[in-house]
């Protein structure tokens, strides 16, 4: 059992979260004070976590493969891959 260092309330170790504050030190939080310190709850954050993961991935396969077409297929294929790329950008860090 650990508990949370803002409300001293006991969580389990699957439902504690660790806050990292603006001066470095490492807290134990529960999920409720983590959305009062953050002012998100934390399956929001994970999920844009997680997006902005998948996103990075997307866009360094949109480039290389824009890098790919401008070297065989000539410049008209390359501006095709950074149009796509850029849309592919836009459309995936869109907020829901």
């Amino acid at each position: 059992m650990l508990i949370c260092s803002e409300c001293g309330r006991q969580l389990e170790e699957k439902e504690a979260l660790v806050h990292k504050a603006a001066d470095g030190s490492k807290k134990i939080i529960c999920p409720a004070c983590f959305e009062k310190l953050t002012g998100v709850d934390y399956r929001t954050f994970a999920y844009r976590k997680e997006n902005a993961r998948q996103t990075f991935f997307a866009v360094l396969f949109c480039l290389a493969a824009t890098g790919y077409a401008f070297y065989t297929r000539g410049w008209e294929w390359g501006v095709g891959g950074i149009v796509l790329t850029l849309l592919v950008y836009f459309f995936s860090s869109k907020a829901r």
